[in-house]
């Protein structure tokens, strides 16, 4: 197994005020209250466990939350190697609006490769200056821009809708992805069996997919297809 694809787990995808909003149309969505949780969750590739995940959804005060998700090798080559990869996001929650990040911060560690990220959205200059390794990168944000990791929450939060368009930024540029919903079924996961709905992204066909119920905010099962055409799949073990 190459370390590349072991370090793609992470993919699993300074505070500033935010953006004035907008008046809210009758016809917005609706979105479901958010409340603390602490999942965990196996990590599997071809069918077998490399890792574990623990994902943390934090109340800050006011619409201000936390999400920390980390990841660790436990079997394989990604314990071999000590993959630690943590990721954190910071975000308002207000109301019946979209979410919209503040911050956000990756960190991998491993033995042969190491990367960092931060993203700063400084609402007030409608501007996010992301720092990747020694480069810096400045542009324009969209209304409620969020960071990749995020989107997990704003999927949950917004389970009502049949397709949800996000506006992710990413390292250079903010870009549209859009999700729709596809078909409900059992899902046996090591956490017990779930009727989920899943959610395909669709702007890049293939991408990846989510597995929710109205009954969770966290999601049941998350999978991402790499570039080499393996999946890596995190599966609910538990949640509280």
């Amino acid at each position: 197994m190459r370390l590349a694809v072991l370090l793609s787990l992470a993919a699993l995808p300074v505070f500033a005020a935010a953006v004035e909003l907008n008046p809210r149309s009758p016809h917005d969505p609706v979105y479901a209250p958010l409340k603390p949780f602490v999942a965990t969750y196996e990590v599997q590739r071809g069918g077998k466990t490399i890792g574990e995940a623990t994902m943390t959804l934090k109340a800050d005060g006011g619409d201000n939350w936390t999400l920390i998700t980390q990841t660790r090798g436990t079997a394989g080559m990604a314990k071999l190697f000590g993959l630690d990869v943590k990721e954190e996001s910071h975000f308002i929650a207000a109301g019946q609006r979209p979410l919209q990040s503040t911050a956000y911060s990756y960190q991998q560690e491993a033995t042969l490769k190491s990367k960092q990220r931060r993203i700063e959205f400084d609402w007030t200059a409608k501007e996010a200056r992301v720092t990747d390794k020694d480069e810096l990168f400045r542009y324009p944000l969209q209304p409620y821009s969020i960071d990749r990791h995020a989107v997990v929450i704003a999927l949950g939060r917004a389970q009502i809708l049949d397709d949800n368009t996000l506006q992710i930024a990413s390292k250079d540029a903010v870009e549209s992805q859009r999700y729709e919903r596809r078909e409900t079924q059992p899902l046996q996961l090591p956490a017990g069996r779930f009727e989920a709905t899943r959610y395909e992204r669709t702007d890049k066909p293939g991408k990846g997919s989510s597995w929710y119920t109205p009954e969770q905010l966290a999601p049941l099962q998350v999978e991402q297809t790499q570039k080499d055409g393996a999946s890596i799949v995190m599966r609910l073990r538990r949640i509280d």
